[in-house]
């Protein structure tokens, strides 16, 4: 069994969707804080009330009547063998039939159950308003005639042989199918503590819908050891601090979960913790796994932020746990990269609002598969952008780290929704390979999907010609550093002397600014630092063409007396902070140049 689409209107920030298809197994719903996520959930569980959409459009000037309903329109899509054994609970039921005699239906309705079935119902408010199977022909449907049949043990439908009540076709078999299906069949987990501790003992071994009843399904199914020890492994997989699991009796006859952190082998009971004292990811996963491990049907299950309530290890071994059991279908919302790609989802929605209304896209997740491959082409993953508006793509991971203290410490503005990433593979820009570095470049700044806007790209102008630097920039937004590369901005001796000294183990006396100075006057001009001539070096372009990366290794090796090596990142980030600090516009260069980057998306 399975939603295979639904369609949502006049609830919260839902307006009125489209009608939104589902798939079995995996569907994954991202979207940031406050766009719908939970009351999609609310929707899809058939637990909502009339809680109307509020905007200007329903609200156009202040005090205007709300007005209709809050209703939710799902198909179920079930097999024959799931719709036979659901109608085995139901008892005797009504079918509606144009044929005449109850055997006769009776036969006919047997013939549908072979096959898969889609069931279509309506909720308003919270209540169903109407239920058809869509195989049962248009003038059966309308017909006034109906036959009484039930399923034998034996697994048919037979009509039933007692003299006929009054009929009343609303109350036919779809009724009390859609309702068992809502009570029965889906389950919605949240990040909310679920108060399961303690319930009366009993016999049950399904789980309510709101887990109320755990401590009761946990305590039958003891009866099945190799089934607890499977559950308890399962557990301890998805949390590994969590040894164990038992229950205990109370008083009027209760019983409640305890929670072993310590190896159950030790007998220690007294040391085991109430679930009630328990954090709430605990309750949680042990409520889904419950679910899906033990449930002889398929369960539609619905999963609303699991990084609210777990660690994202966590998160990434419920998911994985989880796709072991395909029977069932999965509809997480999330705004985490790490749900997200441990699902590798075949639907993947996305909930946007505009304008106080949420609006769902359906994404291709095709394109978000092959959108890991190409942010692996330049060093990065998903969870580096997934919720970025923009990303300015920079040199490497010096300059990811430098360039937004820059922005903060020079152009005193936040970045907000831009991201900046740095670059692994920058030869993949050199000219000879420009039609790759097109196709590359047009990817990544596409804006679709879950990928956001590429602003540009900052790189350093080692190793490439000025006719090769314009012709990289006509491709779009691709500016190059004034300097050789972003460690010329940081050649200034009392910062080095500064970052040498704060820096443990570096060397017995503290550096100074002076002997900084005295080891670059000395190498300045060592041949292994330039890539020109002796004769095109000058004093004035020394600082724009010196390999600055080279000499701070040298210099920082020399110093320390090789204890301590120049570390790109750690010293490039620490000589970055001093000169926002104290020499602040020796870093202007490389701020306006961030500047112009941020400007604007590039067009696509």
């Amino acid at each position: 069994m399975h939603i295979a689409n639904f369609r949502i209107e006049n609830y919260k920030s839902f307006r009125a969707t489209a009608e939104i298809a589902l798939t079995p197994g995996f569907n994954v719903i991202v979207g940031q804080n406050n766009v719908g996520k939970t009351a999609l959930v609310e929707a899809l569980s058939l637990a909502f009330s009339q809680q109307l959409h509020r905007s200007l459009q329903t609200i156009p000037v202040p005090g205007a009547p709300l007005g209709g309903n809050s209703t939710v329109d799902i198909r179920f899509s079930l097999a024959g063998e799931e719709l036979r054994q659901l109608l085995s609970r139901i008892g005797n039921f009504w079918v509606p039939t144009d044929r005449q005699g109850g055997q006769a239906a009776a036969r006919a309705f047997n013939a549908i159950m072979r096959n898969s079935n889609t069931i279509t119902t309506k909720w308003v408010d919270g209540g169903l308003t109407s239920a058809r199977i869509e195989a049962i022909s248009p003038a059966a449907t309308g017909s006034t005639l109906a036959a009484y049949v039930r399923v034998t043990a034996a697994g048919k439908i037979e009509a039933v042989q007692e003299p006929l009540p009054s009929i009343d076709l609303s109350q036919r078999f779809e009724h009390p199918l859609a309702n068992l299906i809502k009570a029965e069949q889906i389950y919605a987990f949240d990040a909310e503590r679920l108060h399961i501790g303690v319930t009366a003992f009993g016999i049950a071994s399904t789980l309510r819908p709101d887990a109320f009843n755990l401590p009761e399904v946990l305590a039958t199914l003891e009866k099945n050891p190799a089934r607890v020890e499977k559950l308890r492994r399962r557990l301890q997989t998805i949390l590994p601090s969590v040894r164990g699991i038992s229950i205990q009796p109370r008083e009027n006859q209760q019983v409640e979960i305890l929670v072993w952190t310590i190896d159950p082998s030790s007998e220690r009971a007294d040391l085991a913790i109430p679930l009630s004292e328990c954090g709430t990811g605990i309750g949680q996963v042990l409520a889904i796994l419950y679910v899906v491990m033990t449930a002889d049907s398929p369960k539609i299950i619905l999963i609303d932020e699991p990084q609210s309530f777990l660690h994202p290890g966590a998160v990434r071994k419920l998911i994985e746990t989880l796709k072991e059991y395909p029977q069932h279908q999965f509809i997480i919302t999330t705004h985490s990269p790490t749900a997200l790609i441990a699902a590798d989802p075949e639907t993947l929605l996305r909930l946007q609002i505009k304008e106080s209304e949420t609006i769902v896209d359906r994404l291709d997740t095709a394109e978000a598969r092959d959108l890991r491959i190409v942010l692996a082409d330049v060093g990065a993953r998903i969870s580096d952008v997934f919720g970025a508006d923009a990303i300015l793509w920079v040199e490497g991971q010096t300059e990811e780290l430098c360039f937004p203290r820059i922005v903060r410490g020079l152009l005193k503005k936040p970045l907000m929704g831009t991201v900046i990433l740095g670059v692994l593979h920058t030869a993949d820009f050199d000219p000879r390979r420009s039609g790759a570095t097109v196709e590359l470049y047009s990817r990544l700044s596409r804006g679709r999907g879950l990928m956001p806007p590429a602003l540009g790209f900052i790189f350093d102008r080692e190793g490439r010609t000025d006719q090769e630097r314009e012709d990289l920039a006509r491709y779009g937004n691709v500016f190059f550093l004034p300097r050789r590369m972003y460690e010329n901005y940081l050649l200034n001796a009392a910062a080095i002397a500064s970052v040498a000294s704060a820096t443990e183990g570096f060397r017995d006396s503290p550096v100074v600014a002076a002997d900084v100075q005295t080891w670059l006057d000395a190498h300045r001009w060592d041949d292994k630092y330039f890539d020109r001539p002796p004769a095109e070096r000058t004093t004035e372009n020394w600082l724009s063409d010196v390999h600055g990366a080279k000499l701070l290794s040298d210099l920082f090796t020399h110093l320390s007396t090789t204890r301590v090596h120049y570390d790109k990142a750690r010293d490039g980030v620490a000589l970055t902070e001093w000169l926002l600090e104290n020499a602040p516009e020796e870093l202007r260069d490389v701020a306006q140049m961030i500047e112009r980057a941020l400007g604007s998306p590039i067009d696509h």
